[in-house]
């Protein structure tokens, strides 16, 4: 078995631990709960049920701006690449200034 399977068991059994976890929280917790959420009031919902939706939905949110900032990183990264090459370039084609005085 190489490393490489290992991780990915483990990752698995790490996930059915988190579900379980999740199904245990909401069926322990059976108290109705109303939330005022700014302009909206929400129907009585089981407790346990809004605790672990907005765990998943910050998990989503995080996800997304660490792509978002993963992806802008990397753009800067290859400007930066981009401007020093140029730069190279530049030095490389840069042509001595031509002395008119000479006949």
């Amino acid at each position: 078995m190489t490393f490489i399977q290992l991780k990915k068991i483990v990752a698995v059994i790490i996930w059915l631990l988190l579900a379980a976890y999740g199904f245990w929280l909401i069926i322990t917790n059976q108290q109705s709960i109303s939330l005022n959420l700014l302009f909206v009031e929400t129907m009585p919902l089981n407790s346990g049920l809004i605790v672990v939706l907005s765990f998943v939905l910050g998990c989503l949110v995080g996800i997304v701006a660490a792509l978002f900032v993963w992806h802008v990183l990397t753009l800067r990264w290859q400007l930066r690449q981009a401007q020093k090459e140029l730069a190279t370039l530049r030095k490389q084609y840069v042509k001595p200034p031509v002395d008119s005085s000479l006949p």
